[in-house]
């Protein structure tokens, strides 16, 4: 009796559903970091206004405010 070995077909469908999950996975990556950058740039609107008892409070000074108004908004 002889044994004959059967390979499985490996990779045999097409890469549809990984390319898709791979857009989703894009797709919600950036949705995510959209997000973040409206949600930095609304904080940061908000800092001039605060006086400086208000910053004291948050445990923040007029400097950290400054420093942090001089970022751009992607940068965290």
């Amino acid at each position: 009796m002889s044994y004959t070995a059967h390979h499985p077909l490996i990779n045999c469908q097409s890469d549809r559903n990984s390319s898709a999950k791979r857009g989703t996975t894009l797709a919600r990556s950036i949705a995510r970091t959209l997000r973040l950058w409206r949600s930095r740039a609304r904080e940061r609107r908000v800092f001039p206004v605060l006086d400086d008892r208000d910053l004291n409070d948050m445990g923040l000074s007029r400097w950290d405010v400054e420093r942090e108004l001089a970022k751009p908004f992607w940068r965290g």
